[in-house]
C-alpha cells in the first residue's frame, strides 16, 4: 500500500494540540493562585473590612459578661429576722433574740439590750424534725410550769412560742427526776434561773426571734494586688437586647438556691393560687406540731377531693408517714387529716409564713384545693429554702422516686410515686407541683443547673399559672445556661495610691470567656 504525507493536515494537528497545551496551563495558573490576583483585583472594588492577617478570616466579636448585682437577690429567713431585729430596736420594742449558732439568748427592753445574755442549753439537733424552728415568732403562752404531753415532762418558766415549741428551764419528769441532757424535742432550754429571767421580762405578744446562721456564702479572700471569688456573670449581647426565656406562666423566679442571687424573674413579687405547692407549708407545720402522734383516717379526711395518696378508712399512720403520700403523691386526704389533727393548724400555717417573711402569703386550707391559698415566687423561694435548711428531711422526702410502706394496723400497702417531676431527669433535686383550674399549673422545684464548664449550681425555679410548667422550666434552664455562668474570679487591680481606700478592680476575667483571659495575658 502506498503513503502520501498530509503537510497541511499535519500543520494544523499540531497547532491544535499547542492550543491544548496553552489552555491547559493556564487553568492550571488560575486554579494556583492566578485567579486570586483577579479576585483581589475585584475584592478592592468592595467596602473594605479588617481582616486578621493570621486567620484570612473577619473576627467575631468575643462574648462580653457583666458581673451581676449582689442587690439582687432574694432574702431568706435568716437575712429577715435581722432586717426584724433591727426594725424593733429602732422601734425601741421589747424582743427576745437567740442565737443558736452561739448558743446565747439576749433580752432588749424599749430596744436596748437588758443585762448579759444567757446561756442556751439545748436545742433540737439540726438536719432532724426536731430541729429548732428559725424564724420571726411572738410569745403565744406564758406558764410557770408546764406540762409536755409529748415528753411526758414537766418544763418550768415556759413560753410558747410556735408549735410544739418552746423556751423554757430545765425540764423533769412527774418522779422530780431531771430530763438527760442528750435529750431534746426541739425546745430552746436554759437553766432555770435564767428561764425564770426571761419569763418575767417577756409578756404574751412578745416578739421572739430565732436565728441561725447557715455561714457567709458570699465571702472571699483578697489582697491588695489581686482577689480571687465565685461570682454570677451575664453574657451581654453586643448591640442586642438580651434575651428572655419563653414561658407562659405568669409569674416565675429563678434564683441560686445557696446564694439567693437572682437570674431571671417576672412578676416575683405579685401573689396568685398556688394550689399543690401549699402542701410544702403544710408539711412543715405537721412536723413541727405532731411530734410522736398517730393518725386514723375516718370518713372526714377521706371526703376529700382526688385519691392520689389511696388511703383506706381506717388505717393508722404515724403522723411523719403521712408526709410521703402528702408530697409524693399530693394526697388531699393527708392534707385534711392534718389540718383536723389541730383546730387552729391553718392558722398556724399562716403563722409559719409570716415568721418567714412571706409578706405575700395566705393560706385558706392545707391541701391548696382552695383559690384563697396565695403565694409569691418569691415567698416561695423563701419557704423551699427554710424547708432545705431547717426541715432536711422534707425536702428530701420530695425527690424520692417513690416509697412503700404499710399502714401501722396492716390495712392496705402502700406505694406512693412522686408526681412532681419527671424522675429520669438527674437535674431534680426536690420540690413541689400544683394544679387547680384557678391556679392553672405551679411549680417550685430545685434543679441542679450547668453554669460552668466543670460544674452545676442548684437553681430554685418556680412557675405560677403556667399552661405548661415543663416546658416553662426548662427553657428557663436553657436560657440560664446559655446566658450565665459562675466560677473563679481572677481581677486584676489598680496600684493603691491611698492605703485608707479598697484597691479598684482593673480588668476582671471569668471563666466564662477564656478566650478574652488568654488574649489578655498574651498581650
Amino acid at each position: 500500500m502506498d503513503f502520501e504525507w498530509d503537510g497541511e493536515g499535519i500543520k494544523y494537528f499540531f497547532k491544535f494540540l499547542g492550543l491544548t497545551a496553552v489552555v491547559f496551563v493556564v487553568g492550571v495558573w488560575v486554579a494556583k493562585g492566578g485567579g486570586e490576583f483577579y479576585l483581589a483585583y475585584e475584592y478592592e472594588k468592595l467596602p473594605q473590612v479588617a481582616v486578621p492577617e493570621k486567620l484570612g478570616l473577619a473576627k467575631t466579636p468575643e462574648p462580653k459578661y457583666e458581673e451581676l448585682s449582689l442587690a439582687d437577690k432574694v432574702f431568706a429567713a435568716p437575712e429577715e429576722i435581722l432586717k426584724k431585729k433591727e426594725e424593733l430596736i429602732a422601734s425601741a420594742s421589747d424582743f427576745i433574740f437567740a442565737d443558736l449558732a452561739e448558743m446565747k439568748l439576749y433580752i432588749y427592753k424599749e430596744g436596748i439590750l437588758e443585762g448579759d445574755p444567757v446561756e442556751i442549753l439545748a436545742k433540737g439537733r439540726e438536719g432532724s424534725f426536731f430541729e429548732t424552728p428559725s424564724g420571726i415568732y411572738k410569745v403565744e403562752s406564758r406558764e410557770r410550769r408546764h406540762f409536755s404531753t409529748i415528753g411526758k415532762v414537766w418544763m418550768p418558766w415556759s413560753m410558747h412560742f410556735f408549735g410544739n415549741y418552746f423556751i423554757h428551764g430545765w425540764p423533769y419528769y412527774p418522779s422530780g427526776k431531771a430530763v438527760e441532757t442528750t435529750y431534746s424535742g426541739g425546745c430552746i432550754r436554759l437553766s432555770d434561773v435564767d428561764a425564770k429571767k426571761v419569763y418575767e421580762a417577756a409578756e404574751n405578744g412578745t416578739h421572739v426571734l430565732i436565728y441561725r446562721e447557715k455561714g457567709n456564702e458570699n465571702a472571699m479572700l483578697a489582697s491588695a494586688a489581686s482577689a480571687f471569688q465565685d461570682a454570677f456573670f451575664k453574657k451581654v449581647a453586643v448591640g442586642k437586647k438580651a434575651p428572655s426565656p419563653k414561658i407562659t406562666a405568669e409569674a416565675a423566679l429563678a434564683a441560686d438556691f445557696e446564694t439567693g442571687q437572682i437570674l431571671f424573674s417576672k412578676n416575683e413579687d405579685l401573689p396568685f393560687p398556688i394550689a399543690s405547692v401549699t402542701k410544702l407549708m403544710t408539711a412543715l407545720v405537721a412536723s413541727d406540731s405532731f411530734h410522736g402522734r398517730t393518725f386514723r383516717l375516718g370518713k372526714e379526711e377521706l371526703k376529700e377531693y382526688g385519691n392520689y395518696g389511696n388511703l383506706k378508712e381506717g388505717e393508722l399512720f404515724e403522723a411523719k408517714d403521712l408526709l410521703y403520700p402528702l408530697l409524693l403523691s399530693s394526697s388531699n386526704d393527708a392534707a385534711k387529716a392534718y389540718e383536723l389533727g389541730l383546730w387552729n393548724f391553718v392558722e398556724l400555717m399562716n403563722k409559719k409564713a409570716e415568721a418567714l417573711g412571706m409578706s405575700a402569703t395566705y393560706f385558706k386550707d392545707a391541701s391548696g384545693l382552695s383559690p384563697e391559698n396565695i403565694s409569691s415566687a418569691e415567698d416561695i423561694f423563701k419557704l423551699l429554702k427554710y424547708v432545705y435548711e431547717a426541715r432536711r428531711p422534707i425536702f428530701d422526702i420530695t425527690s424520692f422516686p417513690e416509697y412503700h410502706l404499710a399502714s401501722i394496723n396492716k390495712k392496705a400497702k402502700h406505694v406512693w410515686r412522686n408526681i412532681n417531676w419527671d424522675m429520669k431527669d438527674a437535674r431534680f433535686l426536690g420540690g413541689k407541683t400544683g394544679h387547680t383550674d384557678e391556679a392553672l399549673y405551679a411549680m417550685a422545684g430545685v434543679y441542679n443547673v450547668k453554669l460552668s464548664e466543670s460544674a452545676s449550681r442548684p437553681v430554685a425555679i418556680i412557675v405560677l399559672r403556667s399552661l405548661g410548667r415543663e416546658e416553662d422550666i426548662k427553657n428557663i434552664i436553657k436560657y440560664l445556661e446559655e446566658n450565665f455562668v459562675y466560677g473563679s474570679v481572677f481581677a486584676e487591680r489598680e496600684p493603691m495610691q491611698d492605703l485608707k481606700e479598697p484597691p479598684k478592680p482593673l480588668t476582671v476575667f471569668n471563666e466564662a470567656s477564656v478566650y478574652e483571659a488568654v488574649e489578655r495575658l498574651a498581650e
